[in-house]
């Protein structure tokens, strides 16, 4: 997935006017929408550790350590590490992890409770707040993102 394509998937489910005519088909778009805006931020991130951990263009083993480390990530992980490290993150990143957090657990009501429903302008909202989020995160340094990659991808080993 690539995030870049997040803002043509707002622009074509929550825009102007619904296509589908009835409620029923609104609320699948919309609940496509907010699954869709919560995977473009978790696969920004994997892509951000994969980048800034491994080079994967220069040969077969480095796509293959890069492959490996966008897909070390699992998606409870990625927002309980983001959590236990936040008070030290960069501002971008905080805001990262709040958005992330918002949108793990909302993608969650809209893919599996088949009685939650969104308005247009709630999925816009949280389709605006991963856009957001990624734009300031990719923008932070190379090496602040690399760190903050190895905590989320290093298990931490407790030593007695």
């Amino acid at each position: 997935m690539n995030w870049r394509n997040l803002n043509k998937h707002r622009q074509g489910v929550v825009g102007t006017k619904a296509t589908a005519t009835s409620r029923q088909a609104r609320q699948e778009n919309l609940k496509r929408a907010v699954s869709t805006a919560y995977y473009a931020m978790f696969h920004a991130l994997c892509r951000s550790n994969a980048d800034t951990l491994a080079d994967g263009q220069i040969s077969p083993i480095s796509r293959l350590s890069w492959t490996r480390n966008y897909r070390a990530l699992e998606h409870r992980q990625a927002k309980n590490r983001l959590l236990q490290i936040e008070q030290d993150l960069p501002a971008p990143a905080r805001q990262f992890t709040t958005a992330f957090a918002l949108l793990q657990s909302r993608r969650e009501a809209a893919d599996y409770n088949p009685h939650r429903s969104f308005t247009r302008a709630e999925a816009a909202t949280l389709l605006n707040s991963a856009e957001n989020a990624i734009q300031e995160y990719m923008q932070m340094p190379r090496n602040e993102r690399r760190a903050i990659a190895s905590l989320m991808l290093m298990q931490e080993r407790i030593t007695a």
